[in-house]
C-alpha cells in the first residue's frame, strides 16, 4: 500500500478550531497518528500535537481538531505537519508525512462593537 492511499481534507476553518480530516483507501486498518504545529519562520508560535481520533459515525475516518488554530496567510505561512501511518494486526502498512497550512473557511469576528 502507498502513501497515495491517504486523502487528507482540511475541513472547518475558525478563529477558535480547525478540523482536519484523514482517510485511507481501506477501512480495515487502523489510523495512528497526529497534527503538529503551526509552524511559520516569521512567528514563534509554540507547537502543539493535535492527535488523530476515529470518527464514530464513518468507518475508516479519522480527524484532528486544532483549537485556536494558526490560519495560513502569505504574510504569515503557518504549517502544520501531518503524520499518520495506517496499521494492520500491529503493523504498519503504510504511513504519510506532509505538511498542510490551514486557511479560514469562515469570516472573521468583527470585536470592534465591544467597548
Amino acid at each position: 500500500m502507498t502513501p497515495a492511499e491517504f486523502e487528507i481534507e482540511v475541513g472547518e476553518v475558525s478563529d477558535l478550531e480547525a478540523r482536519v480530516v484523514v482517510r485511507f483507501a481501506s477501512v480495515h486498518e487502523q489510523l495512528r497518528g497526529c497534527l503538529r504545529g503551526p509552524y511559520c519562520e516569521r512567528a514563534h508560535t509554540l507547537p502543539a500535537d493535535y492527535p488523530l481520533i476515529a470518527v464514530a459515525s464513518a468507518a475508516g475516518v479519522y480527524e484532528a481538531i486544532v483549537t485556536d488554530p494558526c490560519a495560513w496567510s502569505p504574510e504569515l505561512p503557518h504549517l502544520y505537519r501531518v503524520e499518520v501511518e495506517a496499521v494492520r494486526g500491529g503493523e504498519i502498512v503504510a504511513a504519510y508525512q506532509g505538511e498542510i497550512g490551514l486557511r479560514r473557511t469562515s469570516p472573521t469576528k468583527n470585536w470592534d462593537h465591544i467597548k
